[in-house]
């Protein structure tokens, strides 16, 4: 009897889960590397983060730096295609495909002083809206 009200609460709580993470358009929504997520038909897969020269904290730098994640988008039947977006406002921080606006807001955990970043430690952060 207790194992299985632990297997209801259990599978109780994977539902929940799932609503919550379930993004939506025009709200910022948090992606961990090698994750999809499916919003209003456009698959969006998190690639990696190809390039992180964003200024550690505590560092004093020339510049702020930058980092580059790359993301597949694919919505059928068109072709998926890679994208890669910019954490600088000097480059692209946001990309156009099908119908959609993909937008980098923000790239977790930011670069600290001799402390390297594991690629499946990254999240983004992105909001995705219709054009």
């Amino acid at each position: 009897m207790f194992s299985r009200s632990i297997a209801i609460v259990l599978l109780g709580l994977g539902s929940i889960h799932s609503a919550v993470t379930d993004p939506e358009l025009g709200k910022p929504f948090e992606m961990k590397a090698a994750e999809v997520v499916t919003i209003q038909g456009l698959r969006i897969t998190f690639e990696e983060v190809s390039e992180d020269s964003r200024c550690p904290t505590g560092v004093q730098c020339v510049w702020a730096g930058d980092a580059a994640a790359t993301f597949t988008l694919e919505k059928p039947p068109a072709a998926a295609e890679p994208r890669t977006l910019h954490t600088s406002g000097r480059f692209e921080r946001q990309t156009n495909y099908d119908n959609f606006t993909v937008r980098l807001d923000d790239l977790k955990p930011y670069p600290r002083e001799a402390a390297g970043i594991a690629a499946g430690d990254y999240r983004a952060t992105l909001v995705v809206t219709r054009r």
